[in-house]
Protein backbone atom coordinates (compact mmCIF):
# COMPACT_ATOMS: atom_id res chain seq x y z
CA UNK A 1 0.00 0.00 0.00
CA UNK A 2 2.92 2.39 0.62
CA UNK A 3 4.46 1.77 -2.85
CA UNK A 4 1.43 3.01 -4.80
CA UNK A 5 1.24 6.55 -3.32
CA UNK A 6 5.01 6.91 -3.79
CA UNK A 7 4.70 5.96 -7.50
CA UNK A 8 1.83 8.41 -7.96
CA UNK A 9 3.79 11.24 -6.32
CA UNK A 10 6.85 10.43 -8.45
CA UNK A 11 4.78 10.44 -11.66
CA UNK A 12 3.13 13.71 -10.62
CA UNK A 13 6.51 15.35 -9.99
CA UNK A 14 7.83 14.10 -13.34
CA UNK A 15 4.83 15.61 -15.15
CA UNK A 16 5.24 18.94 -13.36
CA UNK A 17 8.94 18.94 -14.29
CA UNK A 18 8.13 18.14 -17.94
CA UNK A 19 5.50 20.91 -18.16
CA UNK A 20 7.92 23.36 -16.53
CA UNK A 21 10.63 22.60 -19.07
CA UNK A 22 8.27 22.98 -22.04
CA UNK A 23 6.96 26.27 -20.65
CA UNK A 24 10.52 27.54 -20.25
CA UNK A 25 11.40 26.45 -23.80
CA UNK A 26 8.37 28.13 -25.42
CA UNK A 27 8.64 31.31 -23.35
CA UNK A 28 12.16 31.89 -24.74
CA UNK A 29 11.23 31.09 -28.35
CA UNK A 30 11.81 33.95 -30.80
CA UNK A 31 11.12 33.28 -34.48
CA UNK A 32 13.84 34.57 -36.75
CA UNK A 33 11.79 34.72 -39.98
CA UNK A 34 9.50 37.51 -38.79
CA UNK A 35 10.37 41.15 -39.26
CA UNK A 36 8.69 44.31 -38.11
CA UNK A 37 6.49 46.03 -40.69
CA UNK A 38 7.03 49.76 -40.46
CA UNK A 39 3.86 50.81 -42.29
CA UNK A 40 0.89 48.97 -43.73
CA UNK A 41 -0.29 50.38 -47.03
CA UNK A 42 -3.54 49.68 -48.83
CA UNK A 43 -4.09 49.20 -52.52
CA UNK A 44 -2.02 51.46 -54.72
CA UNK A 45 -4.62 51.13 -57.45
CA UNK A 46 -8.34 50.68 -56.96
CA UNK A 47 -8.72 49.13 -60.42
CA UNK A 48 -8.28 45.51 -59.36
CA UNK A 49 -11.39 44.32 -61.22
CA UNK A 50 -13.44 45.18 -64.33
CA UNK A 51 -15.54 48.00 -62.81
CA UNK A 52 -14.98 51.64 -63.77
CA UNK A 53 -14.29 54.01 -60.86
CA UNK A 54 -14.34 57.78 -60.40
CA UNK A 55 -10.85 59.25 -60.12
CA UNK A 56 -11.03 59.88 -56.35
CA UNK A 57 -12.53 56.50 -55.38
CA UNK A 58 -11.28 54.78 -52.21
CA UNK A 59 -12.10 51.09 -52.07
CA UNK A 60 -13.71 49.83 -48.87
CA UNK A 61 -14.03 46.16 -49.73
CA UNK A 62 -14.60 43.52 -52.35
CA UNK A 63 -16.21 40.11 -52.46
CA UNK A 64 -16.04 37.51 -55.24
CA UNK A 65 -18.00 34.31 -55.69
CA UNK A 66 -18.41 31.97 -58.63
CA UNK A 67 -21.00 34.14 -60.42
CA UNK A 68 -20.80 37.52 -58.67
CA UNK A 69 -18.31 40.25 -57.91
CA UNK A 70 -19.16 43.04 -55.48
CA UNK A 71 -17.06 46.09 -54.69
CA UNK A 72 -17.82 48.94 -52.30
CA UNK A 73 -16.01 52.28 -52.35
CA UNK A 74 -16.38 55.91 -51.34
CA UNK A 75 -15.94 59.03 -53.40
CA UNK A 76 -16.10 62.76 -52.63
CA UNK A 77 -18.36 63.30 -55.65
CA UNK A 78 -22.05 63.79 -54.93
CA UNK A 79 -24.71 61.20 -55.74
CA UNK A 80 -25.89 62.80 -58.99
CA UNK A 81 -22.31 63.13 -60.34
CA UNK A 82 -21.58 59.45 -59.66
CA UNK A 83 -24.92 58.38 -61.11
CA UNK A 84 -24.22 60.34 -64.31
CA UNK A 85 -20.70 58.86 -64.47
CA UNK A 86 -22.09 55.31 -64.50
CA UNK A 87 -24.98 56.12 -66.86
CA UNK A 88 -22.55 57.63 -69.35
CA UNK A 89 -20.00 54.80 -69.05
CA UNK A 90 -22.43 51.90 -69.45
CA UNK A 91 -24.51 53.63 -72.17
CA UNK A 92 -21.34 54.21 -74.22
CA UNK A 93 -20.49 50.50 -73.85
CA UNK A 94 -23.98 49.56 -75.21
CA UNK A 95 -25.40 48.25 -71.92
CA UNK A 96 -29.17 48.47 -71.44
CA UNK A 97 -30.52 50.39 -68.45
CA UNK A 98 -33.04 47.91 -67.02
CA UNK A 99 -33.87 49.53 -63.67
CA UNK A 100 -33.45 52.94 -62.07
CA UNK A 101 -34.83 54.09 -58.71
CA UNK A 102 -34.06 57.04 -56.48
CA UNK A 103 -35.36 57.94 -53.05
CA UNK A 104 -33.94 60.51 -50.66
CA UNK A 105 -30.18 60.05 -50.43
CA UNK A 106 -30.15 56.65 -52.15
CA UNK A 107 -30.23 55.64 -55.81
CA UNK A 108 -30.12 52.28 -57.56
CA UNK A 109 -29.48 51.61 -61.22
CA UNK A 110 -29.02 48.35 -63.11
CA UNK A 111 -27.53 47.64 -66.52
CA UNK A 112 -27.63 44.43 -68.55
CA UNK A 113 -25.61 43.17 -71.49
CA UNK A 114 -25.72 39.59 -72.77
CA UNK A 115 -25.64 37.34 -69.67
CA UNK A 116 -24.28 39.91 -67.22
CA UNK A 117 -26.14 42.35 -64.99
CA UNK A 118 -24.45 45.20 -63.11
CA UNK A 119 -26.33 46.59 -60.10
CA UNK A 120 -25.14 49.90 -58.66
CA UNK A 121 -26.38 51.26 -55.32
CA UNK A 122 -25.35 54.79 -54.33
CA UNK A 123 -25.89 56.33 -50.91
CA UNK A 124 -25.08 59.87 -49.81
CA UNK A 125 -22.72 60.03 -46.83
CA UNK A 126 -23.18 62.52 -44.02
CA UNK A 127 -19.64 63.83 -44.52
CA UNK A 128 -20.05 65.10 -48.11
CA UNK A 129 -19.48 62.13 -50.34
CA UNK A 130 -21.07 58.99 -51.69
CA UNK A 131 -20.77 55.30 -50.84
CA UNK A 132 -21.10 53.14 -53.95
CA UNK A 133 -21.70 49.41 -54.16
CA UNK A 134 -21.16 47.73 -57.52
CA UNK A 135 -22.32 44.17 -58.13
CA UNK A 136 -21.77 42.15 -61.28
CA UNK A 137 -23.94 39.05 -61.67
CA UNK A 138 -23.28 36.58 -64.47
CA UNK A 139 -26.08 34.19 -65.43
Amino acid sequence: MIKKPAILILNFLLLIGLFSLTYLYFSRYQPKALKKVAEVKGLRNINTDDFPYPSDAVKIGTNKTLNTTQTTFTTQKNLSEVLEFYKKFYTQKNWNNINEKSSGGTAMISFRKDTETVNIVLTTEQSDGTVVSLESVKD
